[in-house]
């Protein structure tokens, strides 16, 4: 494992990714039409598409944020429903994609959590969320992020402590204090080192409020 000082927080004013969400469903509620994801791809990260989604599934529902049973898109539909990279060799390597739908405890469309990687392993996770002009969904931010670095990462952050952050809970909010701070459009942070995975989270300013993304890779 990493020590501390092995691990890097950078926040950064730049937008570096977005998300094309088209994933079909009659409670679409985030149209995304910015540029996809620039972020690198990395090889191979350690988790599965199935007993990911099912583990995350499990543990949101015990907090309140239930999370739907993946859809999964390969062949030719990658090409429309699995287009989160800007880079033509980074969106040519996605063989395969999942997508789950998140609602909030009133049954309200919170966001998606997108794997996406080849056929037999994925090697990006992503996470979307809209939160109204007041934040209001902070807190099932936190939970979704928390639960996915959990998941795929490892329950190391309180031991680690990157960035001299407490807990991912502590990271939302620098980011968000950050962000409102900086009167930025788009504004990320990321984490280098823990257990060798890249964290990058990003926060936009839109119509409806403000949109996160979380993605995970090596």
């Amino acid at each position: 494992m990493p020590t501390v000082s092995g691990i890097a927080l950078v926040i950064l004013l730049v937008a570096v990714f977005t998300i094309n969400s088209s994933i079909p469903s009659n409670e679409r509620q985030i149209p995304i039409t910015q540029k996809p994801i620039t972020e690198k791809i990395s090889y191979p990260i350690t988790f599965s598409y199935n007993a990911t989604n099912f583990n995350i599934q499990s543990i949101l529902a015990s907090k309140g944020i239930s999370m739907s049973n993946p859809l999964k898109f390969s062949g030719n539909a990658t090409a429309q429903y699995c287009t989160f990279y800007q880079d033509d060799i980074k969106q040519n390597s996605v063989e395969y994609c999942t997508s789950t739908e998140l609602k909030d405890s009133d049954g309200k469309f919170l966001g998606n959590i997108h794997m996406t990687g080849s056929i037999d392993s994925p090697n990006a996770i992503l996470g979307v969320i809209q939160t109204d002009p007041f934040m209001n969904q902070l807190d099932s931010v936190k939970i979704v992020y928390q639960t996915m670095v959990e998941s795929v990462v490892c329950d190391c952050w309180q031991a680690q402590k990157p960035g001299n952050l407490e807990s991912i809970s502590a990271w939302v909010d620098a980011a968000k204090f950050h962000h409102l701070d900086g009167k930025h459009t788009t504004s990320n942070s990321q984490i280098d080192g823990l257990a060798q995975k890249h964290l990058f989270l990003e926060i936009t300013t839109n119509t409806k409020g403000y949109l996160w993304k979380f993605v995970i890779t090596n």
